[in-house]
């Protein structure tokens, strides 16, 4: 049997997807890449896991960048642990590598966590079998969120500081700005998951719009970008409280 199958979202053709050339630079062999394009990232991932061969799954996106021996490490952490996340670096210099991406990384120290992130994770197939596989009501955005509550009702995830993949989190504001907006769309369909009333998911929204602290508390250009962040996460919760609370008649 294959010792890890390294499941990939994307739309790309292989040749055209970097990440492949990153798994391919180590020394690691006895693995598959199971590129899926199915239209969504949730059942891509899904589709991935039924063709994988082996009951090691990693979960990379296509631009990742898998460092030095990721697959071994891995591979090996997959032995004992049922679920694991690991340390996502944004790559370049930039507006994005500090306080904005803070929650890629959980710091130096191993340690169990909850949370992972779907460019930089494994999880055994026995942890689907209990819990079920990717929720395909999320077509993209927090369905890592959704997940980890799930695995976490029966596994820990454990994090390892030394599983590291660079990884771009925006490659500019507007690009920053629409993937904040893209992702809170599916936040009130998560919120109802967990049995908030829409009465409760509004005063959420409200909440977070009237918080000095989602508005200021960096420099004064990351304070602006994360500001910025802040109203398209709302406009997009807005968005998606019309969509998942709208009447048949709407």
């Amino acid at each position: 049997m294959t010792d890890v199958s390294v499941i990939i979202p994307t739309l790309k053709p292989r040749d055209e997807v970097e990440c492949i050339d990153y798994l391919e630079s180590g020394s690691f062999s006895d693995y598959e890449v199971c590129l899926q394009s199915e239209p969504t990232a949730t059942s891509a991932r899904n589709a991935g896991i039924e063709r994988a061969e082996s009951d090691k799954l990693v979960f990379l996106d296509d631009d990742s960048r898998p460092r030095d021996g990721y697959l071994s490490r891995i591979s090996e952490l997959l032995e004992d642990e049922s679920a694991v996340a690991g340390r996502t670096v944004h790559p370049r210099d930039d507006i994005f590598s500090g306080s904005l991406t803070n929650h890629y990384d959980w710091g130096d120290e191993p340690r169990y966590v909850t949370r992972f992130w779907g460019c930089n994770m494994g999880v055994r197939r026995e942890v689907f079998d209990e819990v079920g596989g990717w929720d395909e009501g999320i077509p993209w955005g927090h369905e890592e969120v959704e997940l980890a509550e799930r695995v976490l009702t029966t596994s820990p995830i454990y994090y390892d500081p030394d599983l590291v993949v660079d990884h771009p989190y925006a490659d500019s504001v507007s690009d920053f700005l629409t993937k904040k907006y893209q992702q809170e769309v599916q936040q009130p369909y998560l919120w109802t998951k967990e049995g908030r009333s829409e009465r409760e998911q509004w005063l959420t929204i409200l909440g977070d719009a009237i918080t000095p602290t989602n508005y200021i508390g960096f420099p004064l250009r990351t304070s602006l970008v994360y500001a910025a962040g802040t109203l398209a996460r709302i406009a997009g919760r807005v968005r998606g409280m019309r969509r998942h609370h709208a009447s048949p008649t709407d």
